[in-house]
């Protein structure tokens, strides 16, 4: 048997080539796998949130990315059902936020990978893991030519929603209650579009649009599964038939071009019981997805990667990765993530009520300063916890 290397990093979107950059910086032997050829689509929303940009320039990826020219957001405009809209700004940051096409932004973060030395294999597919006594000790994966089976001291599954790693090892499952689908398009010729994200409430789910230039947008919505089976065979039809519940996104599309056909993708929100087990460590998607609502996806997965390249880099100097060492990471995102989950459960509740859902809009356009925290923390720079704050909440109720 090959010697093992240090880690085995499984799947090479942000997570995933975070993940393996980071460890590489701290001395570690590393080999990034990935079922697909870059660059590849990726559905998603396209919005990325201003925290991101410090782990980016960590990365050292900060000026490959703005070559990329995306297009800044200066923050958020939410339209309920109504008709009502508030504007949230990304006040006191260095820098905004940005939409750009995930094969782009995907493929500068490999290569970012690649550069740092990692050995990065496309077109090589995980289908399982090795168990010695009990922990994770390896891949085995499939390149088409045949088998192999990668040995390593620490696997770290970011291969996804679909985690072959995460569901080898019985730790990822769907929400029992929230089964939303999304469905992306690309426009050319969107009227309207300006420097920052919009989120449409209503028709029985909501609409995101991400301006990739001055007219050119990611127009992606979110319904529940049942829905769904309206598409039968033609998600076109159905796409286009459905954005009519968005009259202020759909008549700006009145003149503008799709580019290409739509792509779905759900169930949207799933559940990590756990995202370490002995030999093994879940980020990005692979950890659980709660449907970001305001573009924070990229960002969680970058900072997940983070959080587990320092856990894993101090049990691979210890000479162990057992269960005790890496347990140190579900602590860490925990209370990285749980404020913010918290948010996006409560978004999601008022999303489900379009009454509360106006009501909120009616109090938030007169409450800029609210409106503005509320979106500085879906923008990842102001802190989560604020929003439970007591008189963070007396003030939102009593506008």
């Amino acid at each position: 048997m090959a010697e093992p290397r240090d880690v085995v990093v499984v799947g090479g979107g942000p997570a995933g080539s975070a993940s393996a950059v980071f460890l590489r910086r701290r001395g570690h032997d590393v080999v990034l796998i990935d079922e697909a050829r870059f660059p590849r689509d990726k559905v998603c929303g396209e919005s990325v949130s201003p925290g991101s940009r410090r782990i980016l320039a960590d990365l050292g990826a900060a000026e490959a990315v703005a070559a990329l020219g995306p297009h800044p957001l200066r923050g958020m405009t939410l339209t309920s059902p109504d008709g009502t809209s508030f504007r949230g700004e990304y006040r006191d940051v260095a820098e905004p936020g940005f939409a750009v096409r995930r094969e782009a932004l995907d493929k500068v973060l490999l290569d970012s990978a690649r550069s740092t030395g990692a050995e990065v294999r496309e077109g090589v597919r995980a289908t399982g893991l090795v168990f010695e006594d009990g922990s994770v000790a390896g891949v085995t994966c499939e390149d088409g030519r045949g088998p192999e089976t990668l040995h390593a001291r620490l696997v770290i599954g970011a291969d996804g929603r679909r985690s072959v790693v995460a569901r080898r090892l019985g730790l990822l499952r769907e929400h029992p209650t929230l089964r939303k689908f999304a469905v992306r398009g690309y426009w050319e010729g969107m009227e309207g579009l300006e420097d920052r994200g919009e989120m449409h409430v209503g028709g029985g789910g909501y609409c995101g649009v991400a301006p990739l230039s001055a007219g050119r947008a990611n127009v992606t919505f979110v319904l529940d599964r049942r829905e769904m089976a309206r598409a039968g065979g033609d998600l076109e039809t159905f796409y286009r038939e459905t954005l009519r519940r968005w009259p202020q996104v759909h008549e700006r599309l009145a003149r503008a071009v799709p580019l290409g056909t739509p792509c779905a993708i759900g169930p949207l929100a799933l559940q990590a019981s756990r995202v370490s087990a002995p030999g093994a460590l879940l980020v990005g998607d692979s950890a659980g997805f709660y449907d970001p609502f305001t573009g924070e996806g990229v960002t969680l997965a970058l900072r997940s990667a983070e959080m587990a390249a320092a856990v894993a880099d101090r049990a691979l100097r210890s000479r162990s990765a057992d269960g005790a060492d890496l347990r140190a990471y579900d602590c860490a995102r925990h209370i990285a993530t749980r404020d913010k989950f918290r948010i996006n459960r409560m978004l999601q509740r008022v999303v489900a009520w379009p009454s509360l859902s106006n009501l909120m809009a009616r109090r938030l356009s007169r409450r800029p300063d609210l409106a503005d925290r509320l979106v500085g923390i879906a923008g990842d720079f102001v802190p989560a916890r604020s929003a439970w704050s007591v008189r963070f909440v007396w003030e939102l109720l009593r506008t």
